[in-house]
């Protein structure tokens, strides 16, 4: 049995893929506490079983006082937690602030292994000064635990590579911690809600194409509003359904509104995580069209998982993220670029050939390399290696 103490200032809603490792080494047999920020209404809804979870509460609309409350409350935490501990694993929010004491705890006792989890590049889609406050804070985090720590983890290879040659993070102290989508997402499908969604949403008898998440700038989602205008315009037979809230979304309603789109553009959301299967059960095909930005071409994208493991085709930019996740496998067409007319086409191709696809691959995919389960054994497998090289070293 290994002891773990978690640190995260991270999302405690069900689409977070934190937890689910977590859970699944605490399933394991291994002993996991986690502490975690959360607003009051996440704090309430989340149940994590076999997993200990110390919540901070923290008020959202003070991200700063939030920040530093945390910081205070995982310091007195952090300290109770590392006699008792083999493994400490925190988030890059946290290593600045917690560094000193684990700098100090290492000097003198051998444990616990300190690791590092980053889930995703850092970005900021507005305010300049905030985006140099973040980056500097980012890169601090990372110099801070490339001395320090004896693992960092990456979302995926491209991320660990690209985090490697900017700070110069030695190859042993690389590793991947992918980003999962849990077996039972595609059991929340309601077949009766599904059959209603496609009446509502005018989905028969037309190509249904399905984005879900964020709604923010630079995401693609314009340039895919406008592609579907395109469509329109050469009477091809398609709808596209965006499910999902952020700033673009008001902006993008009223675009809609002023271009006639509203009969082959649906708007709808937010909607509970539980719902979206529903969504992704309706539509025909799930699209991605992130563009090739260092933002997204190195992240593990949640929403590329959650469609292959419903089954479901895609299209998707031709990222390297996503070529590591798909690969060649007959579930994805790769757009040629990511302007309206690009993706209007790419839309029309998946139109033509949508036969040559097998979306069972997607859930093979999913289950071979995505699990919980999967994930949880490879961390735990490389954690228990880093304590034996531990104990010998100190033997």
């Amino acid at each position: 049995m290994v002891k773990y103490a978690l640190v995260g200032l991270t999302d405690l809603s069900r689409e977070s893929t934190t937890f689910k490792p977590l859970a699944a080494l605490a399933k394991r047999g291994n002993q996991v506490t986690f502490l975690a920020a959360a607003t009051p209404k996440s704090a309430e809804r989340r149940n994590v079983s076999g997993l200990k979870l110390e919540l901070i509460r923290l008020p959202k609309e003070f991200p700063v006082f939030s920040l530093i409350l945390f910081e205070i409350a995982a310091l007195w935490r952090v300290i109770r937690e590392i006699p008792q501990s083999d493994a400490i694993i925190l988030d890059y929010n946290s290593v600045p602030a917690l560094f000193p004491i684990l700098f100090l705890n290492r000097l003198f006792r051998r444990n616990p292994i300190l690791l590092l989890h980053i889930e995703t590049n850092v970005f900021v889609e507005e305010n300049t000064l905030r985006e140099l406050a973040v980056s500097f804070h980012d890169a601090l985090s990372i110099k801070l635990a490339s001395i320090l720590f004896d693992k960092i983890f990456f979302s995926s290879p491209m991320l660990a590579e690209f985090y490697r040659y900017t700070y110069r993070i030695p190859d042993s102290k690389i590793a991947v911690w992918p980003n999962v989508v849990e077996p039972e997402f595609a059991g929340f499908v309601d077949k009766t809600k599904v059959e209603l969604l496609r009446k509502e949403l005018g989905l028969f008898g037309r190509l249904s194409v399905l984005y879900h998440g964020w709604l923010s700038r630079g995401k693609g989602i314009i340039e895919l509003v406008e592609a579907f205008k395109l469509l329109k315009e050469e009477s091809e037979m398609t709808v596209l359904v965006l499910l999902g809230y952020g700033p673009q979304r008001e902006s993008i309603y009223k675009y809609v509104h002023a271009n006639g789109l509203d009969e082959i553009v649906k708007l709808r959301g937010p909607v509970d995580h539980t719902e979206v299967p529903n969504y992704i059960a309706a539509c025909d095909v799930g699209i991605v069209p992130l563009p090739n930005h260092i933002w997204f071409r190195l992240q593990n994208p949640v929403k590329v998982l959650e469609l292959l493991s419903m089954g479901k085709p895609l299209i998707v930019s031709d990222l390297p993220a996503n070529r590591w996740i798909i690969s060649n496998k007959p579930v994805a067409l790769y757009l040629k670029g990511t302007n309206p007319r690009s993706i209007a086409d790419g839309v029309r191709e998946f139109l033509q050939s949508r036969d040559k696809f097998d979306p069972s691959a997607g859930r093979t995919i999913i289950e071979e390399r995505f699990t919980p389960e999967i994930v949880a054994e490879n961390v735990e497998s490389q954690i228990i290696s880093l304590i034996a090289q531990r104990d010998a070293h100190f033997a």
